[in-house]
């Protein structure tokens, strides 16, 4: 168990006020409100903002999420460009705006489980996906009485926490064992080789284990957002860059913004940019066509 305290400040933000400095219009009297989407050509007022939680989501698909990550979007600006101009005119008026508060954070290990299936034996579908032998048993594979793929799930320490079951047809694709906290870990973690100075980010399992076949290191957030304890994870690894392969939609693009606000100025940053007929690093089946991918990764 750890423990860790210390004073957490918080300033109350005027978002409305912030918006107002970059040329919006924002209505009086009211925290919420619609608008034009900045984003895509809209004839009807489908952006809705949140002033007092600060949060943002157009309803025809162009995103969601906090305004910091709205400002960068709509201005174009890098993290810090957002971060100096907030700070730039946020400066609070009086002591009121600022609180401080005790913070005591306690992270309890993750409980081991037993899996109750067999581990070793695999559905043969899975091999229609191009995985191998040598990939399935490195990461001790196996199958559920209704030929789904059972993925064990260990933390920092090769404890097992949990498992993940990957159905062939099924929806949901993905089931996760209860109790299964799948921000607490890095999917994957145990199996990065000594020697990598390159992380590859992946959303779901088979990203990352498709990745590692192919011979580039990789763990997965198990979804599209990185949580603060896996950002944390990361920057106790012996890596040089992290290097973002979010899934080639929408949510992917919002799961890697929010990991480039988490990682920006820790560590060096980059992302990929995936063909329009690759959903997922796991739909690009030929080595040289991912490695040109990587290789021209953009950097944050």
């Amino acid at each position: 168990m750890v423990i860790s305290t210390g004073y957490k400040v918080k300033v109350n933000m005027d978002w409305a006020n912030i918006l107002e400095k970059l040329g919006m219009n924002v209505p009086i009297g009211t925290d919420q409100f619609s608008i034009i989407c900045p984003f895509h050509q809209d004839k009807v007022e489908s952006c809705s903002i949140n002033t007092d939680k600060a949060v943002w989501i157009c309803f025809a698909g162009c995103g969601q999420g906090h305004l910091k990550g709205f400002i960068r979007q709509y201005k174009g600006w890098s993290t810090y460009e957002v971060d100096q101009f907030l700070a730039d005119n946020s400066t609070p008026s009086n002591l009121k705006d600022v609180l401080f508060e005790w913070e005591e954070e306690v992270e309890e290990e993750l409980p081991i489980v037993d899996i109750p299936y067999t581990l070793g034996n695999v559905p043969r579908w899975i091999f229609d996906r191009a995985f191998n032998k040598r990939t399935l048993k490195k990461w001790n594979c196996g199958v559920t009485g209704q030929n789904g793929l059972v993925i064990p799930v260990n933390d920092r320490d090769s404890r097992t926490v949990g498992w993940i079951t990957r159905q062939e047809k099924r929806i949901p694709k993905y089931l996760y064992s209860k109790g299964l906290k799948k921000s607490k870990v890095l999917f994957g973690q145990p199996l990065i080789p000594e020697n990598t100075s390159a992380l590859h980010i992946t959303e779901g399992p088979l990203d990352a284990m498709w990745l590692d076949q192919l011979g580039f290191s990789a763990v997965s957030l198990l979804g599209m957002s990185m949580s603060k304890t896996q950002r944390d994870l990361i920057l106790t690894l012996p890596v040089k860059e992290v290097i973002l392969c979010l899934d080639n939609d929408q949510a992917g693009k919002i799961g890697r913004d929010k990991a480039l606000d988490l990682l920006y100025g820790k560590i060096t940053l980059s992302y990929i940019k995936l063909p329009k007929e690759y959903k997922d690093v796991q739909d690009v089946r030929s080595y040289d066509i991912l490695n040109n991918i990587i290789k021209n990764r953009r950097y944050w």
